[in-house]
């Protein structure tokens, strides 16, 4: 996917999320944007996670919007950060560093995952990551 595609899809789910925070029917929607009923479900609930994602590195508490109701009732605030969100950002594709060696086909994926439920964990894992940096 090019980078000019991924724009567009970033585009086409912030169109999808603006006009369902500001009281647009999903039904028209879908006609004018052209898709059907999963994919602007689907452009909902991706935005609205990385709109958590963003605050959460931002350290800020999250704003519900699970779903069309808390996203309307926090409108404001949801449209201004995601008003913060780069295009590129609002697509979904892994952008992977060729290998050292130039080889596109090999790369090294290393994840990490910890259950969280108490905000000293949060710190903990925070300051273990920035560690590991």
């Amino acid at each position: 996917m090019t980078e000019d595609e991924r724009r567009a899809l970033g585009q086409t789910r912030r169109l999808v999320f603006q006009n369902l925070a500001n009281g647009v029917p999903a039904p028209q929607i879908r006609e004018a944007l052209k898709l059907s009923e999963l994919e602007v479900d689907q452009a909902r609930r991706f935005v609205a996670k990385r709109i958590a994602e963003f605050r959460f590195l931002k350290k800020q508490p999250p704003i519900p919007c699970d779903d069309v109701r808390s996203i309307r009732f926090n409108r404001k605030a949801l449209l201004g950060v995601l008003a913060r969100l780069d295009d590129l950002f609002l697509s979904t594709e892994i952008l992977i560093r060729p290998h050292a060696n130039g080889d596109r086909t090999r790369f090294t994926l290393k994840l990490s995952t910890q259950a969280l439920d108490h905000p000293e964990m949060i710190e903990g894992a925070k300051h273990r990551m920035d560690e590991r940096r």
